[in-house]
């Protein structure tokens, strides 16, 4: 019944090909709308861990260093009136591991803290965080202006 040998039938029409049209406008818009969802998501973002961040404003406690041991568990370098404490802490708990008496031992940890190099990862982290946030009303007095206090106070 079917014969290879004759041509089938044609609709008289030839099949169009297109091909898809490459828009650099097209590209640098969804780009700026990509864009313009992550700045927004960062701003939300900020603003809810600004609700959730509670920093201690208190000029009596200071958390002066932080090593994180694992995932949920840190030990913290914190000075409470003028005394410095070891704090080990997880997500749900907060427990005094020591206390630190002797000056010569405060003066070394201090001295560590304020030698140490920052990071390259943290460091730009920092910076990209100060052009966020707006200037605050208050100055704060830097890292290493309270170190040399406390360093001052350890000696005496």
């Amino acid at each position: 019944m079917f014969n290879e040998d004759l041509p089938l039938p044609s609709s008289g029409a030839s099949p169009v090909v297109t091909q898809p049209v490459f828009s650099w406008w097209g590209l640098l818009g969804m780009l700026l709308v990509f864009l313009i969802i992550l700045l927004v998501s960062l701003w939300i973002i900020r603003r809810l861990s600004k609700m959730s961040n509670r920093r201690i404003t208190a000029p009596w406690a200071r958390v002066l260093d932080r090593q994180v041991l694992s995932g949920q568990q840190s030990l913290y370098l914190v000075e409470i009136a003028g005394q410095l404490q070891v704090l080990g802490g997880t997500d749900h708990h907060l427990v005094k591991i020591s206390e630190i008496h002797d000056p010569h031992i405060a003066s070394e940890i201090l001295e560590e803290i304020t030698s140490r190099p920052t990071e390259r990862m943290e460091g730009w982290i920092q910076s990209v965080q100060k052009l966020w946030r707006r200037p605050s009303q208050q100055k704060e007095e830097p890292f290493s202006i309270e170190l040399e206090r406390l360093l001052e106070e350890v000696e005496k």
